[in-house]
């Protein structure tokens, strides 16, 4: 099975913040602010946000089996975002206050649920505060993301079945050095590495460069799987790959749900 769809097929799931503005100007979007612990509002919230929690409406309760974060049902999310007056057909994007991670995790739940026109806000709120006012063109047409989950069972069935890729922050990945702190055979690609030092989307260029290094072009015919501590730096890293024609799976119960069997993880040591 390719990792790589289609040029055709590609999406790009970021909005810029003065597209959002001219988008807010003309009418027809919704934006959804995405607090990571259920917090409030921000004191300066994009105007007319709706507030989400990452917790409460884009994951079910955690889980030791299935981590901290595990994904909720389709119907539940279908559910919430009638109840929030979502139009499911409509033009929705998501945002957050820190480096975007919770927003794609929104996107990528949407998405997947059933609600194809969701965007990301690049550079979330902070992008927003520093938007130039300036004109911008509307976002292209895209397709719409073909989204895949994994569990832990087909991992660990046969993880040398799949190219693995670790989300998390290097020292997380490396852990303490004395026990495994990764998924075996993963390579570590921090989601972090897609950005650039304001929290914003790497230029095509730079981005097709590293999933080239990283060999995310390279069809060997295993299936491609995101993760990182629970499914959430995993869902940006999938953002930040998608006009790149590279499809990603999402394991969502990542590290928390991989490594609450002890057994399991002292079988990936080394030798």
């Amino acid at each position: 099975m390719s990792a790589v769809l289609p040029a055709s097929h590609t999406v790009f799931p970021f909005i810029s913040a003065d597209a959002l503005a001219a988008a807010l100007a003309s009418g027809g979007v919704a934006v959804v602010y995405v607090a990571p612990d259920g917090g409030p509002l921000p004191a300066e919230p994009i105007p007319g946000s709706i507030g989400t929690a990452l917790p409460a409406h884009y994951a079910d309760p955690g889980d030791p089996a299935r981590g901290r974060l595990p994904l909720p049902s389709p119907e539940a999310v279908r559910r919430w975002t009638a109840e929030a007056d979502l139009d499911p057909d409509g033009d929705i994007v998501v945002y957050d206050a820190a480096n975007g991670s919770a927003a794609a995790r929104a996107w990528w739940v949407l998405t997947w649920a059933g609600l194809p026109r969701v965007r990301i806000l690049d550079g979330g709120l902070g992008a927003w505060a520093a938007r130039s006012g300036g004109a911008a063109p509307p976002p292209a047409q895209t397709a719409v993301p073909e989204l895949a989950a994994i569990d832990t069972e087909a991992i660990a069935a046969d993880f040398s079945a799949y190219r693995l890729f670790d989300a998390r922050a290097a020292a997380a990945y490396a852990g303490d050095g004395k026990q495994p702190a990764h998924l075996p055979g993963a390579v570590s690609s921090p989601a972090g590495i897609w950005q650039d030092a304001d929290g914003r989307l790497l230029p095509f260029a730079q981005r097709e460069a590293l999933a080239r290094k990283l060999g995310l072009f390279d069809d060997d015919g295993r299936p491609v799987v995101a993760y990182c501590g629970s499914g959430v730096a995993a869902a940006y890293w999938i953002a930040a790959v998608q006009d790149l024609g590279v499809k990603a799976a999402l394991y969502a119960g990542s590290w928390s749900a991989w490594s609450s069997d002890p057994a399991r993880v002292a079988a990936a040591a080394p030798a």
